[in-house]
């Protein structure tokens, strides 16, 4: 049995014996994420490496502390990528924080969600136990619901080991386009280009200007930007990379930032010189000091959810408010997988 396996078994085992919560770190290139955590810590950045990549077959599996970075080089090299473009946050983000995190780019209405792309996942829950879900292709993966359960978990019910990506290849081609426009008229243009066949692949706007990214084939994306009048943004691909991994002055701040994923054609009430919008309209970014009550309270009516993304009180509420049901779900959950509570212990949720 791998060494690394072997230590990190022991390591819960003796957490439950003493009763001494773990905490699991990675790149830690996100521990501003979630609630704070406190206990001994587990580090995974030394578990590396790809395990399987199988360029014809659309899927990779990797050592959970395999640096996203790496693992894009391997992908590039036969031109394909992970579609739902993972945040690099910094040059530590492994592939394990990218899964138990769950977060997904600027692509991620068009290709699909990280949850979208699991395919299987290998880990250890909190009794120490060795336990695998999915596999590698879509049509072959016993347990496949249960490995997505863990994508977005932060590491809450098991820690991750490996985790095996479906992959896609890289577009033809991409271009993106701008405008300057008022705020409804961005939203009433990401509107439309999503009630019509047109390539786009990302779209956000960022208080005073659209910004529009087409992929596919060259013509037709050529065509399409001509067709709603964009101008050509030279600086795309910079500008889409830095979105993806909250490096826009936007997210230059100390003030607290709230991401709200809500449906499209949410009309909230934020103001709109401390708001980006991304997803073409489904989630706003926003800085304010407003309560955190208030902000969930918005994104419920909004039919969404809301999350305290950087900043504000850690040690409050982060994560939209469950119901009583969901609640009650998530205790069961944690119940079957970490009973003794020393995984993570709430990181997403008090008393979870």
């Amino acid at each position: 049995m791998d060494h690394k396996v072997i230590t990190i078994k022991e390591q819960i085992s003796a957490a439950i014996e003493q009763g001494e919560p773990l905490k699991i770190v990675g790149g830690n290139s996100k521990a501003f994420l979630g609630r704070n955590v406190v206990g001994k810590q587990i580090d995974m950045a030394d578990y590396t490496g790809v395990i399987s990549y199988e360029p014809t077959e659309l899927y990779i599996t990797v050592k959970a502390g395999s640096l996203l970075s790496d693992v894009k080089k391997v992908l590039a090299e036969k031109n394909q990528m992970l579609a739902f473009e993972p945040p690099e946050v910094n040059e530590k983000t492994t592939m394990g924080g990218v899964v138990a995190t769950g977060l997904s780019g600027p692509r991620r209405p068009y290709a699909g969600s990280v949850r979208d792309f699991v395919l299987g996942v290998r880990c250890i829950n909190g009794l120490a136990k060795e336990m695998s879900f999915g596999g590698q292709v879509i049509k072959n993966v016993a347990g496949y619901d249960l490995s997505r359960l863990l994508t977005g978990s932060y590491g809450t019910l098991g820690i991750i080991l490996e985790v095996t990506l479906k992959v896609l290849p890289v577009p033809e081609f991409e271009l993106t386009g701008c405008q300057a426009m008022s705020i409804q008229s961005a939203l009433d243009m990401m509107h439309a280009l999503s009630a019509k066949s047109v390539p786009v692949s990302a779209s956000c706007y960022d208080g005073k200007m659209l910004f529009i990214r087409f992929s596919g084939n060259e013509k037709n994306v050529k065509d399409t930007l001509r067709e709603f009048n964009l101008e050509e943004y030279s600086n795309g691909i910079y500008f889409w990379n830095e979105l993806r991994d909250f490096k826009l002055p936007f997210f230059h701040t100390d003030s607290p930032i709230w991401r709200l994923s809500v449906p499209s054609t949410a009309d909230l009430d934020i103001d709109e010189d401390k708001c980006l919008i991304d997803w073409g309209g489904a989630q706003y970014w926003f800085i304010s000091e407003r309560p955190a009550n208030e902000v969930f309270t918005m994104a419920e009516k909004a039919g969404g959810s809301a999350l305290l993304f950087r900043g504000g009180d850690r040690n409050g509420d982060v994560f939209q408010p469950l119901s009583d049901g969901l609640f009650k779900l998530q205790q069961n959950l944690k119940q079957a997988f970490d009973p003794h509570r020393i995984l993570n212990s709430e990181k997403m949720y008090k008393n979870l």
